[in-house]
């Protein structure tokens, strides 16, 4: 069922109510550049202004042959799979939409006959029983190979677009160009940062960004079970904190300088000893430009945390957590990575060889690891990473 009811009814077109149009059309496309709602309420927008009843926005590979994309005013996802499954490939407005330039306008009409489409799959049995028949397609972006489409589809029952209707697209199209290639670049901008997350997410090693002022920006999971686990650090209302009073002035100095408040940004190590464990605090800095820094417009520093006393920084429950293993089998394979051999693993836990054996056994087949030597490597690798 298309969205009608949905779309605006705009005024008679004079050139004072074309230009209200497109600036009221250009700032709800502005607006969705990082609001998927108000993306599709600007096309929809559009598609009113231009006397349409549905439109289909269209990112295609064509070097790969692949939709990238595809959002749709209709509200029939059986029709939309129809249409991608087995006539998109045959629908002759492609050929036609990609020979435009970037910011150009087709009209179907000039381009198809009556008796053609009359006779076309993609008229007769794709749009049709949707109700729509008369195309105007509106290429938006070109980057590479990847192209960007809008097309508005008229209802069957009405007369084509005419030029007044082209006129207007043209109106609104450098807006439409630029609001899609802000939406493309800030869709790749958050992509880039969510695989940036991930790794950071993924990682062993305790990782935190901190503000001159040491609040905490970014803290990885293994930061939060470090910091779940000692006494020495800990965060406190969105801070990173030393229970020592002379550890956390000696940090604060390190993150300051870290930042650029005593000239160039430079590192800095501390040792942080706690009743349990002792930890070692390694300060980078992070410049104002750098992504990471980029939400505060301002310097900031990365912190590293280490445990020295296991075996590269590893803790059993990371190693646990990324690798799918239980407690022992996780302690096992710290020590095997350690140098240490099964057998001196069943005597640490008080165990049979033959448990031990069996939680060897048991590490490999969940690491899907055929040697001994492989799983000493993948924790090794964990370790350097």
């Amino acid at each position: 069922m298309a969205l009608n009811n949905r779309l605006l009814k705009w005024p008679a077109r004079t050139p004072t109510t074309m230009h209200d149009q497109v600036r009221r059309i250009a700032g709800r496309l502005y607006d969705g550049v990082l609001s998927p709602q108000d993306w599709y309420d600007g096309l929809a927008a559009c598609g009113s202004a231009l006397g349409a009843g549905n439109f289909h926005h269209l990112t295609v590979d064509v070097q790969q042959g692949v939709v990238a994309e595809s959002l749709a005013s209709l509200n029939d996802p059986k029709a939309l799979e129809t249409y991608a499954n087995h006539f998109a490939m045959i629908d002759e407005r492609f050929p036609v939409a990609m020979r435009l330039g970037e910011g150009q306008v087709m009209l179907d009409h000039e381009h198809f006959s009556e008796r053609h489409m009359s006779r076309s799959a993609v008229y007769v049995d794709c749009l049709a029983p949707q109700g729509m028949k008369y195309t105007m397609g509106l290429k938006v972006r070109v980057q590479g190979s990847v192209q960007q489409y809008v097309g508005f589809m008229r209802q069957a029952d009405q007369a084509h677009f005419t030029e007044d209707d082209r006129q207007l697209a043209l109106q609104l199209l450098p807006d439409m160009v630029r609001a899609t290639g802000l939406r493309t670049a800030a869709r790749e901008l958050a992509q880039q940062a969510q695989w940036g997350l991930a790794a950071l997410d993924a990682l062993p090693q305790s990782v935190l960004v901190v503000d001159a002022q040491l609040r905490i920006g970014y803290c990885n999971p293994a930061a939060e079970r470090l910091l779940a686990g000692t006494e020495a650090l800990a965060q406190r209302h969105g801070s990173l904190r030393c229970l020592d009073g002379a550890a956390q002035a000696q940090l604060q100095l390190h993150v300051a300088k870290a930042c650029g408040w005593h000239g160039p940004g430079c590192a800095g190590v501390q040792a942080l000893a706690g009743q349990r464990r002792r930890l070692t605090l390694t300060v980078l800095p992070l410049k104002a430009s750098h992504a990471a820094a980029a939400a505060w417009q301002a310097p900031a520093a990365l912190v590293l945390v280490a445990d020295p006393a296991s075996p590269g920084g590893l803790s059993s429950r990371a190693v646990e957590q990324m690798l799918g293993l239980s407690p022992a089998e996780a302690r096992l394979a710290l020590l095997l990575a350690a140098g240490k051999t099964v057998k001196e693993f069943a005597a640490a836990e008080g165990v049979s060889w033959h448990t031990a054996r069996t939680h060897l056994k048991n590490a490999m087949r969940k690491t899907a690891c055929h040697r001994q030597l492989e799983l000493v490597g993948l924790l090794q690798s964990l370790r350097a990473g």
